[in-house]
């Protein structure tokens, strides 16, 4: 899998407005960490991480907010990277997958001490709209 973390030269700074510098805060109140974005080439998808050191604690590892939190990360992504790059679909780019981490995971790998969620979503229109491809046993 070939994967690149920014393929467009000058744009390194175009994940920052993303967050703060104390870390993003969710809409589910919860607080957050991006890691970079990958460009998993292959896929044609962009990889958007992120640390959120509450995710696992009692209670909120079943929050119905993550999802909600999710969605909104990837709309604010797609809508960021739109204002920068211009049309992702037209460029090949198909969706995100949004993973949430208690701890940081190098990606690729398995750490089952850590709490994660992952969700896929497809690029429609200028939103993200969840893959259920995905969840089809078909």
């Amino acid at each position: 899998m070939r994967l690149a973390h920014l393929i467009i030269p000058g744009l390194a700074l175009s994940c920052a407005p993303l967050a703060a510098e104390q870390g993003l805060m969710l809409p589910s109140g919860m607080q957050s960490t991006p890691l970079p974005v990958i460009w998993d080439e292959d896929a044609a998808v962009l990889r958007l991480r992120y640390i959120v050191p509450d995710l696992g604690a009692q209670g909120a590892r079943h929050d119905d907010g993550a999802h909600d939190d999710m969605q909104w990360l990837c709309d604010s992504a797609l809508a960021h990277f739109e204002a920068e790059l211009g049309d992702l679909p037209a460029q090949g780019w198909t969706g995100a997958a949004v993973t949430l981490m208690d701890r940081e995971v190098v990606f690729g790998t398995v750490d089952s001490s850590a709490f994660q969620l992952f969700e896929w979503f497809q690029f429609a229109q200028g939103a993200c709209l969840l893959d259920l491809d995905i969840y089809d046993e078909d």
